[in-house]
């Protein structure tokens, strides 16, 4: 029996779940073990293993089956997990992701401070589109910092369908919670413009995401820009 010291006890306990995921003591969708066996495991209450799930839960690294058990979240993309409607329908349709590029690129002032970086440091930058039905509507730039990920392989990522959070986890055991989320609208830009083929300037709903890992340390900064003239942007299924 593992017995934990200091600080608060839910949270070692959801450290020590977190790292038996991470090291693959649990895959994704595989059950975890009751909540008295994780309690005896441990040495603490069955409450405390129960509150450090239900922060696991609500962060979206485990769900529960009801009379069944908890399980462990394969690690889905905040891309992939978006959601979108054409203008005249209310069904909801999931995108294709498709990698672009992968180029390493030196951080400027506002990313080094948002990554907790120094200037000039190392990323990764990692473009992708977004299509619906073959026609894209979107493009994402996401931020990493090659110390955290070396040797970063485009072609790893287009073999887990463009899901850098699921890279992140199961190459470099790196898991990310949900992230931030800012909306807002504005002109394309050149580049934007070009990869969506659309005017210099036409309006783009612009969706910036902020992950971060369970010590709360910023990892993946990403940057999308879609199209509003054919489809909605209805929902982020934020999954692990």
């Amino acid at each position: 029996m593992k017995k934990l010291i200091a600080q608060s006890l839910y949270q070692q306990v959801m450290r020590e779940v977190l790292n038996d995921i991470e090291t693959g003591m649990w895959q994704g969708d595989e059950a975890l073990p009751s909540e008295q066996e994780l309690a005896q495991r441990f040495g603490v209450s069955q409450g405390t293993v129960r509150k450090a799930l239900d922060v696991l839960v609500a962060s979206g690294v485990l769900y529960r089956r009801q009379g069944v058990g908890t399980f462990v979240t394969d690690a889905g993309d905040d891309l992939g997990g978006m959601r979108f409607s054409a203008l005249n329908e209310h069904a909801t349709r999931a995108p294709k992701v498709e990698v672009l590029s992968c180029v390493k690129i030196h951080a400027g002032e506002y990313l080094a401070e948002v990554l907790n970086l120094r200037r000039s440091a190392p990323l990764w930058q990692v473009r992708r589109l977004v299509r619906i039905e073959g026609e894209v509507i979107g493009v994402d730039e996401s931020l990493l910092s090659e110390t955290t990920f070396p040797a970063l392989d485009m072609r790893r990522l287009r073999e887990l369908g463009g899901n850098i959070r699921a890279l992140c986890w199961r190459d470099y055991r790196v898991r990310l919670k949900g992230c931030d989320i800012r909306y807002r609208a504005m002109p394309a830009a050149q580049t934007e413009a070009r990869l969506l083929q659309i005017e210099v300037n036409e309006p783009v709903l612009q969706v910036i995401r902020l992950s971060k890992d369970f010590e709360d340390v910023p990892q993946v900064w990403s940057a999308a820009w879609f199209c509003s003239e054919k489809y909605a942007l209805q929902s982020v299924e934020m999954i692990g």
